[in-house]
């Protein structure tokens, strides 16, 4: 089965970011993403599961957007929509501190 979240969410009120910057913010949402997914999927099936993140700065506002696809066997009786949600909100909530920790004007 799979499942696919596009998420996007636009942080306003941030310095200007380098290329520099892109990156590493793009490390830290793939780092978030796997960090939450863990939580939620068996270790053995860890690797049935992909991410794409991008990332526009462009018009002065950042806009981040994660797609996961999430490829469980169904035995787990595991609701990829629920982890794909709950994955979500959190690295959005963490996202959040970290930027206005570490990227704000």
């Amino acid at each position: 089965m799979s499942d696919e979240e596009n998420s996007q969410t636009i942080f306003v009120g941030l310095r200007e970011l380098t290329e520099s910057d892109i990156e590493q913010l793009s490390d830290v949402v793939l780092q978030l993403v796997r960090k939450f997914l863990s939580e939620k999927i068996p270790q053995r099936n860890r690797d049935q599961y992909d991410i794409a993140i991008d990332i526009d700065n462009s018009n002065e506002d950042l806009k981040i957007d994660i797609d996961i696809n999430l490829d469980l066997p169904p035995r787990f009786g595991l609701d990829e929509e629920k982890i794909i949600q709950e994955t979500m909100d959190k690295t959005f909530i963490e996202l959040e501190k970290i930027l206005k920790e570490n990227f704000s004007s």
